[in-house]
């Protein structure tokens, strides 16, 4: 389609990461960012169905998906269901033509991770994952720093992240501590999100250890450590966990390298990035520094930009999804490969893999 077409959009799943999805996709629409129009949703739960459709104004509504991909006049979904349900809607999806956003993780195992990256690529369809964190505007700075200055090789990166899991298993995420539809805990919903930055930033990863934690009894993991060795050496580590605090989704990501060092504080009250580059002085740059970055990065122009531009992508609970979907709409309309696509999804989805693997058996796992 070309880019002046105006794109028509479905999106199926009003849960929790669903809402979020509108409530960006309605700031988008607002500030007149991207050109497309919300025609449906659907969830097999009525009164969510009917409660997102009022507030955000859908016109057409259906307890069933099948249904609202029958509609030839839309021509994406935003797939924000379990993931248990993953499989099918995106078979499903594809077969329609439809091109596809999915949520992660995008499915319980890489294999099948895989056969659904096949069944778009077999479609011909277009497909973005939900690797959300590749938004993030101090991630975003970080490689910028890393493009503008010499920190030399990289040596070792480390993510501690940490969320309450009372808002996972309560509620329209009650599914979430369920291992049969979510495919696991903490490794599998959040690490896969981290997991991506770190070969994001140092590259693939080659070998994998990992353990794995339950200490909550709720079923699925609420603890995760995982050391990786990446392709040229260097190492990263991630600690994953739930537990019962009312922290939404707090991390502490350190970058190292040869001639200097980043780290970013990305928690409640506190958003920042120091860097610290051999001979200089630490550096500390704060949202509104790092917010411009993301407009480059999206190809917003900040001359003459809306008060509008920046209330969606700055300052906001969604903006990550905003930005996600603002550069997703974007390719879809223009015919280019969204990023992140289903194949990053796979890659991120063959480390977890192993990390499961690892935990599972006592052993370290070589993927390259």
């Amino acid at each position: 389609m070309s880019e002046e077409e105006e794109l028509r959009l479905g999106l199926i799943g009003t849960g929790k990461i669903g809402r979020a999805h509108l409530t960006a996709l309605s700031s988008l629409k607002n500030a007149k960012l991207a050109n497309f129009n919300l025609d449906a949703i659907s969830d097999t739960n009525i009164e969510s169905l009917d409660r997102a459709a009022i507030e955000y104004g859908v016109p057409n509504k259906y307890d069933d998906y099948r249904d609202l991909l029958k509609d030839e006049k839309i021509d994406a979904v935003y797939i924000c269901t379990p993931t248990s349900k993953h499989t099918d809607i995106v078979k499903a999806a594809a077969k329609a033509g439809k091109a596809i956003y999915c949520e992660e993780p995008l499915a319980n195992s890489c294999p099948q991770a895989r056969t659904l990256m096949a069944v778009t690529q077999d479609a011909n369809v277009q497909s973005g994952s939900g690797l959300v964190l590749r938004y993030e505007p101090f991630l975003l700075y970080a490689k910028h720093l890393l493009s503008k200055y010499d920190f030399g090789r990289p040596m070792l990166a480390h993510i501690r992240a940490d969320r309450q899991y009372t808002e996972e298993y309560d509620g329209l995420n009650k599914w979430r501590g369920e291992a049969q539809i979510a495919g696991g805990g903490t490794l599998s919903e959040h690490c896969v999100h981290d997991i991506d930055i770190l070969a994001w930033f140092f590259g693939e990863i080659a070998e994998v250890q990992a353990r794995v934690g339950f200490i909550s009894g709720r079923g699925v993991e609420d603890i995760a450590s995982i050391t990786m060795v990446h392709k040229d050496g260097s190492m990263s580590t991630l600690d994953s966990i739930w537990h019962d605090m009312d922290r939404l989704d707090e991390r502490r990501i350190e970058f190292f390298f040869e001639k200097g060092f980043i780290l970013i504080t990305l928690e409640s009250g506190k958003r920042y990035l120091d860097y610290h580059l051999k001979g200089e002085g630490p550096v500390r740059i704060h949202a509104e520094t790092a917010d411009l970055v993301l407009l480059d990065h999206l190809g917003i122009q900040q001359n003459g930009a809306s008060l509008d531009i920046y209330g969606v992508f700055m300052d906001s609970d969604i903006s990550r999804y905003a930005a996600l979907s603002y550069a997703f709409i974007n390719s879809i309309s223009s015919g280019e490969s969204p990023s992140p696509n289903f194949s990053d999804a796979v890659n991120a989805h063959m480390i977890v893999d192993a990390a499961y693997e690892s935990a599972n058996n006592g052993t370290s796992i070589k993927i390259l």
